[in-house]
């Protein structure tokens, strides 16, 4: 395998092994080239008092996903970050939220083809958290969001259109109000 690595850690991902043994790192563009190379990432999962789950459909700007609707947020880590950091980063960046407290629920290892260029394969760990507050999305990362019941949410991931990005059925399913019937 040929790493591509770049001096600047803000655009490089953690490249790990199966048992999430960092191996090096790479530019995070190259990592998500097809084939996606094994990296960390983490994926947030907000819900609010009436039982409602954040969901965000990602920016024109992203490589994997684009205007698709997915979880809260997600993202991958950096050099010397580790997963709640990044979670709570990704939060800041695409969100502006800030302050809720995370709780780990899930880590698990997928791959999924996201477009004929890009792919992901991550070992993501996934945060759930409760919040109230405002939101105002990063334009550079987040074209809209919304608060949709769990109910709304199984029905539209049922739906036989591409709306929600590969990996959201994933994430959701590590949460157990969500059944993989």
């Amino acid at each position: 395998m040929s790493i591509k690595t770049t001096n600047d850690p803000l655009d490089q991902v953690i490249l790990v092994d199966e048992n999430d043994n960092q191996i090096g790192v790479m530019d995070k563009v190259e990592a998500h080239r097809n084939p996606a190379q094994l990296h960390r990432a983490s994926s947030v999962l907000l819900r609010n008092s009436k039982g409602e789950w954040l969901i965000q459909q990602r920016s024109t700007h992203k490589i994997v996903g684009a205007l698709q609707w997915a979880n809260t947020c997600c993202g991958n880590l950096r050099p010397g970050e580790n997963y709640e950091q990044c979670a709570r980063r990704r939060l800041r960046e695409e969100l502006n939220i800030v302050g809720v407290e995370l709780k780990e629920i899930n880590k698990f290892t997928y791959q999924v083809e996201c477009n004929d260029e890009f792919s992901e394969h991550e070992v993501d760990t996934v945060f759930v958290g409760q919040y109230e507050g405002l939101i105002s999305p990063n334009p550079l990362e987040v074209k809209n969001t919304r608060w949709i019941s769990t109910q709304e949410l199984l029905s539209e991931l049922d739906k036989d259109k591409p709306i929600y990005a590969p990996w959201t059925k994933l994430v959701l399913f590590t949460h157990p109000e969500f059944s993989k019937e």
